[in-house]
């Protein structure tokens, strides 16, 4: 994570030395989260306009890292104790994602 941002929200080394989610943790991983999210949401769109395999590999790219950013919020951001992981049923929402409802989060 950018070092001016663990400055803007309090979080230090002791934070990821000591794995505190604490609220200052908490609100830079929502700010973290929402960034990520926005960057993905908007490079979303090249996956549909690229043909064939390529543009389905990056759909499910796409897909799976805003599952694993929900996963993160279910987590109330304390990635310390509650590591994002995928299962079953998220690689069929993915899937389902990907190629019915490209480019969106929902």
């Amino acid at each position: 994570m950018p070092l001016e941002d663990l400055e803007r929200f309090g979080v230090t080394e002791m934070h990821l030395e000591n794995a505190i989610a604490d609220n200052s943790w908490r609100e830079l991983m929502k700010f973290e989260v929402e960034r990520a999210r926005s960057m993905m949401l908007s490079g979303a769109p090249l996956a549909l306009r690229l043909p064939g395999r390529i543009g389905g590999e990056l759909r499910l790219v796409v897909q799976g890292g805003l599952r694993i950013l929900e996963r993160i919020e279910a987590a109330d951001y304390d990635v310390f104790r509650h590591r994002p992981q995928l299962g079953g049923k998220d690689w069929l929402h993915i899937l389902w994602r990907s190629f019915f409802r490209a480019g969106r989060a929902d």
